[in-house]
């Protein structure tokens, strides 16, 4: 009935999506360091390693992620290192990519760019000696 080995069992070695079922509807942020499968509704901001967002599925909401594969509905700004729009896909927002593809059929309502080459900048964390009160906030989840 189980698996004898549980070793790997939470340790995030697993590549098991965590799904937002059809039936299901989320109002807030998501945030997961894994992939992410939406079949349902989520109308907020979404941030995951990647994002599969299954035909008739909604995100009303920002998307920010490694990988993201697009056939529901996105009501939002995509930013990902690969973007994949499928023929069912909606997107009304821009799209910042690296590697973007979109089959025939998919709408798009916004603008696609290229993500900047420029060097990551970081941020100065928690109990740092900098000051600038010009510097936006830094939230760390």
């Amino acid at each position: 009935m189980f698996s004898k080995d549980t070793k790997d069992v939470g340790k995030g070695t697993a590549k098991v999506p965590s799904i937002i079922s059809a039936n299901l509807r989320i109002v807030g942020d998501l945030v997961s360091e894994g992939d992410v499968q939406v079949d349902g509704v989520i109308e907020g901001d979404v941030r995951a390693r990647s994002l599969t967002l299954s035909e008739g599925a909604l995100v009303k909401g920002q998307v920010d992620a490694d990988e993201v594969r697009i056939r529901g509905t996105v009501e939002g700004q995509i930013s990902a290192g690969h973007v994949e729009l499928g023929r069912t896909a909606r997107v009304t927002g821009d799209v910042l990519h690296d590697v973007l593809s979109i089959e025939a059929g998919a709408f798009i309502d916004g603008h696609c760019r290229h993500k900047p080459d420029g060097p990551k900048v970081a941020l100065p964390g928690p109990g740092s000696q900098d000051t600038d009160a010009d510097r936006p906030a830094v939230v760390t989840l």
